[in-house]
């Protein structure tokens, strides 16, 4: 019985890791869809852990994505499958904060990451 539980949080890992590359590649929904074979509908429900996916389909993924296939998996070592880069991924605006992050000087960077720090230890 638990491991029924823990399939469908795997299934949820894995689809908001998935959401979180394709948005990193800025591909659409529909572009992935196409290019392995899909409906954009079936990429939706593979996000959100509603389907899982195939072996196939997400080797197939990682590919056109350009990320080690590992990538999906990453964090599950973690309790419980806690890994907050597929929570964060999972946020509205992540794609954009990344992407924003990425083009900063590293002191601005740091100050934004320092600031967000104090907020969310605010009472």
């Amino acid at each position: 019985m638990k491991e029924l539980a823990a399939k469908p949080a795997l299934d949820r890992h894995i689809g908001a890791l998935l959401r979180g590359h394709r948005r990193a590649k800025e591909i659409s929904q529909h572009d992935l869809a196409a290019t392995v074979g899909l409906t954009f509908q079936q990429i939706q429900k593979y996000e959100c852990g509603e389907n899982r996916i195939s072996a196939s389909k997400l080797v197939q993924m990682a590919r056109v994505l350009d990320v080690p296939i590992t990538a999906f998996f990453a964090g599950l070592e973690t309790p419980h499958g806690d890994d907050l880069l597929a929570r964060f991924c999972q946020l509205d605006g992540a794609t954009g904060f990344m992407h924003a992050a990425l083009r900063m000087p590293p002191a601005v960077r740091a100050e934004i990451f320092r600031l967000a720090g104090s907020w969310a230890d605010a009472p």
